[in-house]
């Protein structure tokens, strides 16, 4: 017998409307609990665009820690169900509660695109299953959801939309999305968790249940060495992108690929002992990162 839906608590989608500035205040409040991956260089852009790219990260953090939360897996998914029906009801003007009136405003001000949020809850619902990727092209597919949506929406604030741009945007937001699934390996093998396509487990004669034995590791580092070069392949992509937007931006742009690059070359470094030892950038690596951007360096 199948158990009752056990509700998953997101307020921030919920509630009685609320003022405009109170909204945005909640956004600013998740997006500061997070600044570790939110660009200090977006402080740099105007009120506006800071407040709506705010709203976004917000929203999609939000709904990522619900697709994350420690439930089953069908709870989840009915409580991204039932974000996706507020996110409906937000953008055709009746919002409720501060994480949807701010995003409904962010959308309607600058004339966003709805689709990328509903891309983005496809690729949590992925998370909420538990999927795992036969082939990198499946693995692509999940990052261009779960990633690329947020750089065409950061691109779209800036009324930006060409194909050359929109292109290289997506193979940076995917090289970034792919450097965090190798720098979190330990992480998301704790929870069952396992972005590494099959094809690639079995080409290194690997299997899921044996990538912390002892045995493995050799063979996990070479795997791991081998995840490393496609994905700096897509950062060297993506590099375009930060030549061709506006200043404050490409300043952004410039010190996530010198951050994401640094990380992924930690992971490459480490090997198999990414599964014990997280890579992660120090407060000095960091402000070399941000004054190299600064400088105009973008790799």
């Amino acid at each position: 017998m199948s158990t009752p839906a056990r509700n998953i608590e997101h307020p921030e989608f919920e509630g009685e409307p609320v003022p405009l500035h109170e909204a945005y205040a909640v956004c600013d409040a998740i997006v500061r609990a997070h600044a570790e991956n939110f660009p200090v260089a977006m402080r740099l852009l105007g009120a506006e665009r800071r407040l709506a790219l705010a709203a976004i990260y917000a929203f999609a953090r939000t709904a990522d820690d619900v697709a994350d939360a420690d439930a089953p897996s069908e709870h989840r998914l009915a409580a991204l169900d039932r974000i996706e029906a507020a996110l409906i009801a937000a953008l055709d003007g009746t919002p409720r509660g501060p994480l949807l009136t701010a995003l409904a405003d962010a959308v309607d001000r600058f004339t966003l695109p709805a689709e990328p949020f509903f891309d983005l809850l496809a690729a949590f619902r992925d998370d909420a299953r538990n999927t795992r990727y036969a082939v990198w092209d499946d693995l692509l597919a999940y990052c261009r959801g779960s990633a690329n949506t947020i750089g065409r929406l950061v691109l779209a604030l800036h009324d930006i939309d060409d194909p050359e741009t929109i292109r290289a945007s997506d193979a940076l937001c995917t090289a970034l999305q792919l450097t965090n699934m190798w720098q979190d390996l330990g992480r998301d093998l704790e929870r069952g968790r396992v972005f590494i396509p099959l094809e690639d487990l079995r080409r290194f004669d690997l299997e899921v249940e044996t990538l912390t034995a002892a045995a493995s590791r050799p063979r996990l580092t070479r795997l791991l060495l081998h995840e490393c070069n496609a994905t700096d392949k897509l950062f060297e992509q993506g590099r375009l992108v930060c030549r061709v937007t506006p200043f404050p931006l490409s300043i952004q742009l410039r010190a996530t690929v010198l951050g994401g690059r640094s990380i992924l070359r930690a992971v490459a470094r480490r090997g198999w002992r990414v599964i014990h030892r997280r890579p992660s950038l120090s407060g000095w690596s960091r402000a070399r990162v941000a004054l190299a951007a600064f400088l105009g360096f973008d790799g």
